[in-house]
């Protein structure tokens, strides 16, 4: 039988009520990890050359999935099984307004089954009026409904000008979310919202449990590396988006640099940063 001292005994107490109180601060460094993929965009001249060398390519960087803008002439079960040889997943299409309106979501979510992609992100469409602002937030709330019912989420994509035009002192990304369905998603491009001179955190707070997936740009125009803004720019905050986007729903990164759609230097260094940030 071990016997221990009086002394022993007390440093070993001390010892567990440092590692208790430091218990808090360890809970507090951990992270839910979320999935990083990338816009297919970013390097969109390589696509149209050499499809399947590209994915090729970006999965041995590393990333988990590509989100498409265009398919480059090939069809969902051709998609499929070039994402499926390269050991990819499908984290999102950008596509058109028209495809998810009634008389073409149907076609949409079949198409997007076959590729294993659920998330239906609208990078921009005509809007030019408040009204036209509230007409489109009645839609994609009905689109929503729809995909819901395939598993699958629609969501709108900002550049600049949501977040610099207003009408009656509030922005088009406000009217747009305040009216939509809490089942709208918010794709933000934290780059363009922090270019727009906004902080994208305070938006995704006014607006949480929408951000499934997040574009991570840095300020634009610029390097198009991820913590490299435009010279003379503050950048973005990525520690504080990415605490946010943790304590959230968000389930994927997808970087997106459009710097030069022909080059894989670009979206290296920015899975480098996030690998560097822990989050690759």
């Amino acid at each position: 039988m071990m016997h221990f001292s009086r002394r022993s005994f007390i440093k070993a107490g001390a010892a567990g009520l440092t590692l208790a109180a430091a218990a808090p601060l360890f809970a507090a460094a951990a992270t839910r990890k979320i999935k990083v993929g990338v816009q297919l965009y970013s390097v969109r001249d390589l696509c149209g050359k050499d499809l399947v060398g590209t994915l090729k390519a970006i999965k041995e960087m590393g990333y988990a999935g590509v989100e498409f803008a265009g398919y480059h002439g090939k069809n969902a079960k051709e998609l499929k099984q070039m994402l499926g040889d390269n050991g990819l997943v499908a984290c999102g299409t950008h596509t058109g307004l028209d495809s998810i309106l009634p008389a073409n979501i149907a076609g949409t979510i079949a198409f997007n089954q076959e590729i294993g992609n659920k998330y239906l992100m609208v990078p921009g469409m005509k809007a030019d009026t408040e009204q036209d602002w509230l007409d489109r937030a009645k839609e994609f709330s009905a689109a929503a409904i729809t995909a819901k019912a395939a598993g699958m989420y629609v969501g709108y994509h900002n550049h600049q000008h949501e977040f610099k035009d207003k009408f009656n002192g509030k922005c088009k990304w406000e009217i747009f979310f305040s009216n939509a369905s809490p089942d709208v998603c918010s794709q933000m491009d934290v780059g363009h919202v922090v270019s727009a001179g906004e902080d994208p955190v305070a938006w995704m707070k006014k607006f949480p449990k929408r951000s499934r997936t997040i574009h991570a740009k840095e300020t634009y125009p610029g390097p198009g590396i991820l913590g490299q803004p435009e010279a003379g720019k503050p950048g973005v905050k990525w520690d504080d988006v990415f605490a946010t986007a943790e304590a959230d729903v968000t389930e994927w990164y997808i970087v997106e640099s459009e710097a030069d759609p022909n080059t894989l230097e670009k979206i290296r260094g920015c899975f480098e940063f996030l690998k560097a940030k822990g989050r690759a």
